[in-house]
């Protein structure tokens, strides 16, 4: 940030102090708020981003120490500086003991001096800000990729899904946008419309696959997703928040819904929003006992349920963007779509005939790809190689898949990762994907078009996570 975008605010009962600083930080290109009394600089705070506060110590009502040790309980981040006319040792340590206060100048202050501390300490702040930035984006990064690893595994039980979480985060964020979300929530959003399923990992699969309708008692069990779902979630906590959109997003505005029968505004705006986004998606989407409906069909429903299913303002405002811009218009095709450049693979396997069966497959399809015998020798390789998706064997000598990958996971985070395996485990493929953010699971012997798919779906999801952050901005 230029120092000029810092707001720093001036307290001080005297008129001519006020003006003083107030000129001095406007010739040296700084912008400053002044105030005459706590009260007033409190008003401002509520209001306005402040950077910094210059406070004289003595002042009538509430003295300047007071302030501070206010404002560092209220806004920690903000720099403190102090004036005072006298210097007094039991002050200065009650000030910095419990105002943490930057520093202090004695009035008169030398003018250099005091704008050369201040550019210091905002030169100081922006390079924190900065380096929480990037922690910031490296932590949502890491849950982003854990998320979708989560919502890639209910394709373990229920192969419907595919797609259709993100087609419902992207309605979502769309309808959220347009009623006015705060930007803080949306993250929240993202997870609980991406892992709103993610329940159905609990559900048999013959139930989840059946054809035809569900009995009485299965249509039970099913309902029993959003409360699996929940609990799944809520002990994570970047995933708190995101728990509840999961738990009520099978509920109703007018209160018949499961699994609480809670309505209105006792369901949250987000659980509200990702039900229609669900809804519709579930509508236009193919399901094994039925095709998807028209659009328009689609659309004819919504607006007959809106305000015994559906919040009636949130099925307005969703069917304006739909007949504003279109389904497709409503899809985030900017985030993962694909890069032209070309993708290099890595395969891990002891056994070099599987190398070879490997690269024969996916060779002719323009890729890069790169071999290893070993765990150590993937490894060693990647010190001085990029690879977008590594696939690696479980079962190895030495080091197994799984530690493999951890490992990879941490030097070459935004490599999508993959697990040959023999036998299928859901309890083993948790454990992967919390320990090693393993984007798929594939059996032997595979499927050449089922294996093909997978890689590009793979590529599609690095990039998809990796661009993530500009689905909040």
């Amino acid at each position: 940030m230029d120092p000029s975008d810092h707001t720093i605010l001036i307290l001080d009962d005297e008129e001519l102090i006020r003006e003083s600083l107030d000129r001095l930080l406007r010739n040296n290109d700084l912008h400053a708020i002044t105030v005459e009394s706590a009260e007033d600089a409190f008003n401002v705070l509520r209001r306005v981003p402040v950077s910094m506060i210059i406070s004289d110590h003595r002042m009538p009502i509430m003295s300047g120490l007071d302030f501070m040790i206010k404002v560092r309980e209220k806004y920690p981040d903000i720099i403190r500086i102090m004036l005072t006319a006298f210097s007094e040792q039991s002050l200065m340590q009650r000030a910095i003991n419990e105002g943490e206060i930057y520093r202090f100048f004695d009035k008169p202050w030398n003018d250099n001096e005091l704008i050369t501390v201040i550019n210091k300490a905002l030169k100081q702040k922006d390079i924190e800000i900065e380096r929480n930035r990037q922690l910031y984006v490296q932590l949502q990064q890491s849950n982003i990729e854990t998320v979708m690893a989560l919502a890639e595994a209910i394709e373990l039980k229920d192969t419907y899904t595919k797609g259709h979480c993100t087609r419902v985060r992207d309605f979502a964020i769309e309808l959220a946008r347009s009623v006015g979300v705060p930007n803080e929530q949306l993250l929240h959003l993202i997870y609980g419309a991406l892992l709103h399923d993610c329940g159905k990992i609990g559900i048999d699969e013959t139930i989840l696959g059946k054809p035809g309708k569900l009995t009485t008692k299965q249509i039970e069990v099913m309902k029993h997703h959003t409360v699996l779902g929940y609990e799944l979630t809520n002990s994570v906590k970047h995933l708190k928040t995101a728990s509840i959109f999961i738990r009520q997003h099978h509920e109703r505005w007018d209160g018949k819904g499961y699994p609480d029968g809670i309505g209105q505004n006792q369901i949250h705006i987000c659980s509200r929003i990702i039900t229609i986004a669900d809804t519709f998606d579930a509508m236009t989407s193919d399901r094994p006992y039925r095709d998807g409906l028209e659009i328009s069909k689609a659309r004819e429903i919504l607006i007959q349920n809106k305000g015994s299913q559906f919040d009636p303002m949130l099925v307005d405002k969703f069917v304006y963007l739909l007949d504003k811009r279109g389904i497709n218009g409503l899809l985030n095709r900017n985030i993962g779509q694909r890069n032209q450049n070309k993708h290099t693979l890595m395969f891990v396997d002891d056994d070099k005939r599987i190398l070879k069966s490997l690269t024969r497959l996916f060779q002719s399809d323009g890729y890069n790809i790169l071999t290893a015998s070993s765990a150590d020798q993937a490894l060693k390789m990647l010190k001085y190689e990029h690879a977008d998706v590594v696939v690696s064997d479980q079962n190895m000598p030495g080091m197994k898949g799984v530690e493999f990958l951890k490992i990879v996971k941490t030097k070459c985070p935004a490599t999508a990762r993959i697990i040959l395996s023999g036998y299928a485990d859901l309890d083993k493929a948790m454990a992967a994907i919390n320990d090693a953010g393993i984007y798929k699971f594939i059996m032997k012997p595979w499927k050449d078009h089922e294996f093909h798919a997978t890689i590009q779906n793979a590529i599609d999801w690095k990039q998809m996570s990796q661009n993530m952050n500009t689905l909040l901005h």
